[in-house]
C-alpha cells in the first residue's frame, strides 16, 4: 500500500474516533421550492440505508412569511391554490394527515425511504403578509425561513431543524438500521 493510500484513511480513522457522532451521522433532507402555479416539497434519503416507520412534520407556524397552505379555491391563500399531493415516491408514503385551506401543520407518515430516493410534494403555499417582496402568491427565501421541521422514528430522540433562507433545511439521523 503506498503512504498516498494510508495519510487519507489514518486521518480519517482519527477524525472518526475523535468524533463518532460524526460516522454515524445520516441525514434526510427536506427543500421548498417556489414553483408557481404550484410549490414543491422534496424530502430526500441522504443516507447510506433505507429509512423504515418515520414521521415528518411541516410546521410553517414559525415561518418568517407567516405562511399557510393554500388548498382550495376562496380560501385563506391568495389567487392561485393547489391540493397537498404527492408528484413523486407515492409508494414510500403510508399516509398523511388531511391539509385543510389555511392549515399550517402537515403531518406526513412514511413506510420505507429507501437511500438515494426522494418523495416530492406539491402544494400551494402563501404568506399572509400583504408587504412581501413578491406579494402574498410567491414565497422567497426569507419567508419560508424558520419553518419548523420534526422528524419522529422509534426508539430515537425527535430530530428537529428549520428551512434557512435558501428553502434547504437537514434533518439528523443516527447511523442505520431498522427502525418501526
Amino acid at each position: 500500500m503506498s503512504p498516498l493510500t494510508i495519510i487519507p484513511a489514518f486521518f480519517a480513522a482519527l477524525f472518526f474516533s475523535a468524533f463518532p457522532e460524526a460516522a454515524a451521522s445520516e441525514d434526510l433532507s427536506v427543500s421548498f421550492t417556489e414553483s408557481s402555479p404550484v410549490d414543491l416539497i422534496v424530502v430526500e434519503n441522504r443516507s447510506g440505508c433505507d429509512l423504515y416507520d418515520f414521521g415528518l412534520q411541516i410546521d410553517l407556524r414559525s415561518s418568517a412569511g407567516g405562511l399557510v397552505f393554500d388548498i382550495s379555491e376562496g380560501g385563506a391563500g391568495a389567487s392561485v391554490y393547489q391540493p397537498f399531493e404527492i408528484l413523486e415516491g407515492r409508494e414510500s408514503v403510508r399516509s398523511f394527515s388531511p391539509v385543510r385551506d389555511g392549515d399550517r401543520i402537515a403531518s406526513i407518515q412514511f413506510g420505507t425511504l429507501e437511500a438515494g430516493r426522494r418523495v416530492i410534494f406539491m402544494v400551494d403555499v402563501d404568506d399572509t403578509a400583504t408587504d412581501g417582496a413578491w406579494g402574498q402568491t410567491v414565497i422567497d427565501g426569507a419567508e419560508i425561513a424558520g419553518t419548523g421541521l420534526v422528524l419522529t422514528m422509534v426508539g430515537e430522540t425527535p430530530s428537529t431543524a428549520v428551512f434557512l433562507p435558501d428553502g434547504q433545511a437537514t434533518l439528523r439521523i443516527s447511523g442505520c438500521g431498522p427502525v418501526s
